[in-house]
C-alpha cells in the first residue's frame, strides 16, 4: 500500500472515530432532553437544561465537521483548515469543561434519577476521551497561534449563549455558558466577582479566564504529546 492511500485511511478513521462520538452525544441529548421533559419535569419544560452550555458545543461542533468533510470550501476559506480549528476547539475547550465538570460535579447530580446522574457522567468522560484523542493523534493545530484560531469561535457561541438566555428569560432561568445578564454569576468565585465589580464586567472576566484556561489545557497536552514522543 503507497504512503499515500496508508495516509488517507487513517484520516477517514480519524473521521469516523469522531464523528461516532459526535452521533452518541446527539442520541444521549435526545435521551436526556426527553427524559428531563417527561419523567423530571412531569411535562414542563425546564429552559436551565436547554443544550447550549460549553459542553453542549461538540455535539454542534463535530456536525459541523461532518457538513466540511465532503467540502474543499466553505465561505471563502479551504475546510481542511475549518475543520483543524473545529478538532483544536473540541481538544482545548471540550477538555477543561469536560475535567471541570468531571470534578466540581454537583450539576451532574439528579436525586432519584439515576440514569440521568449517570448521563451526565457519561457525556462529559467522552468529552476528555475525545479531547485526549485529537491530541494524541495530533490532529489540532499547534501553538498558541493555533490556539487563537478558536477564539472568534468560542466569542460567537458566547453570543448566540447570551441571544438565548435573553430570549428564552422569560420562561425561567435561562444561563446558557453562565452569562446570563439577569443575575449574578451561579459558579463558585464569579459570584463574588460579580459582587466587586458588577455583572457586565464579571461575564467579561468570566468569559476570559475561560479562554485563558483553554490555552493552558492547549499548552498542557502539547507537552504532554512531547514528552510521550520522546
Amino acid at each position: 500500500m503507497s504512503k499515500g492511500r496508508k495516509m488517507k485511511r487513517e484520516v477517514m478513521k480519524h473521521d469516523r472515530f469522531i464523528i461516532c462520538i459526535g452521533l452518541m452525544l446527539i442520541v444521549l441529548e435526545i435521551w436526556k432532553q426527553l427524559t428531563l421533559w417527561i419523567v423530571e419535569f412531569d411535562g414542563r419544560y425546564n429552559v436551565w437544561y436547554f443544550p447550549f452550555q460549553l459542553c453542549s458545543m461538540p455535539m454542534y461542533i463535530i456536525a459541523m465537521y461532518a457538513f466540511l468533510l465532503s467540502r474543499d470550501s466553505f465561505a471563502g476559506f479551504k475546510t481542511e483548515k475549518l475543520r483543524k480549528v473545529l478538532l483544536t476547539f473540541l481538544q482545548d475547550y471540550g477538555f477543561l469543561g469536560g475535567i471541570l465538570s468531571l470534578i466540581v460535579h454537583d450539576g451532574l447530580i439528579h436525586p432519584g434519577h439515576i440514569l440521568l446522574t449517570a448521563h451526565g457522567f457519561l457525556w462529559h468522560l467522552f468529552l476528555v476521551v475525545l479531547s485526549l484523542y485529537i491530541s494524541v493523534k495530533k490532529l489540532s493545530l499547534s501553538g498558541a497561534k493555533g490556539f487563537l484560531c478558536t477564539v472568534p469561535l468560542f466569542l460567537f457561541f458566547s453570543f448566540i449563549a447570551e441571544m438565548i438566555n435573553i430570549s428564552l428569560h422569560g420562561y425561567g432561568d435561562c444561563d446558557m455558558f453562565y452569562i446570563s445578564p439577569f443575575h449574578l454569576s451561579s459558579q463558585p468565585v464569579f459570584h463574588e466577582i460579580d459582587i466587586m465589580v458588577g455583572r457586565c464586567a464579571g461575564i467579561g472576566i468570566y468569559l476570559t479566564t475561560v479562554i485563558i484556561g483553554a490555552l493552558m489545557i492547549h499548552k498542557i497536552l502539547e507537552k504532554a504529546n512531547k514528552l510521550l514522543t520522546i
